[in-house]
């Protein structure tokens, strides 16, 4: 039909979907469908703890008590609290003085037979001629004579290689100086046989004097009561070598 008369189309509708329609599948990566909540606390995420390759600073100090306590149970063993440890009584003070004056004098002794030789042996002394005037017999003789250099002459007593034979002979001699009170006779070798075991009895002396002297029984001062006994030991050598200069 034309003109106002048209006839009006009917409304277009829509075409329905065919029956089994094929549904598309998902990959298998993306794993099945289904319902699924969300959680905010379990979703956060947990934090790492910060653990150095060594441990966390409590179980450094657990191992650090540990070992503390074990050298405290083994100190506890070889501790003996049922035997109370002796306390030792100073020194009576009558034997600890004779015993200093012994080795004082001792000491004495030792360092003034060491040093002359000591001295020659070290390079320190004059050359010269001595004529031996005088000479007891016995175990140790002991021999005088008159020893000259060409500065000075002193009667001297003679040691080493001279006995009574040698009375009226002129022997070559070595003396410290025109301060000494005696004149070697003999070699090198027989210097050492001098001075070493004087030393080595000086030194035992020494040793006597800390021990006789009490100062190893003080519970107070004992460093320095030894310091001291070895101090007045260096003191009597020192002046045994100044006075034989």
């Amino acid at each position: 039909m034309s003109g106002t008369n048209r006839a009006v189309d009917p409304p277009h509708q829509p075409a329905s979907e065919p029956p089994n329609a094929p549904v598309p599948e998902l990959p298998a990566a993306y794993g099945t469908v289904g319902e699924h909540t969300w959680d905010p606390v379990a979703a956060a995420p947990r934090p790492v703890s910060q653990r150095g390759p060594l441990g966390s600073q409590t179980d450094g100090m657990a191992a650090i008590r540990a070992v503390w306590e074990r050298a405290a149970e083994s100190e506890k063993k070889h501790a003996k609290p049922d035997r109370p440890q002796r306390r030792r009584e100073p020194k009576p003070f009558a034997p600890a003085l004779l015993g200093i004056l012994v080795c004082a004098c001792l000491l004495m002794f030792f360092a003034w037979t060491a040093a002359p030789a000591l001295w020659i042996s070290l390079g320190h002394y004059e050359y010269g001629t001595v004529q031996v005037t005088s000479c007891e017999d016995g175990f140790a003789p002991a021999c005088t004579g008159r020893f000259e250099t060409t500065d000075w002459a002193k009667d001297l007593h003679l040691t080493g290689d001279v006995t009574v034979d040698d009375v009226g002979a002129t022997l070559p001699a070595r003396s410290t100086g025109p301060d000494a009170h005696s004149a070697y006779v003999g070699g090198t070798p027989g210097l050492l046989l001098r001075w070493a075991p004087s030393l080595v009895l000086f030194t035992a002396v020494a040793i006597a004097l800390v021990a006789v002297s009490g100062a190893t029984r003080l519970y107070e001062g004992r460093s320095g009561a030894i310091g001291l006994c070895w101090v007045a030991a260096g003191a009597v050598l020192a002046a045994a070598l100044a006075f034989a200069w």
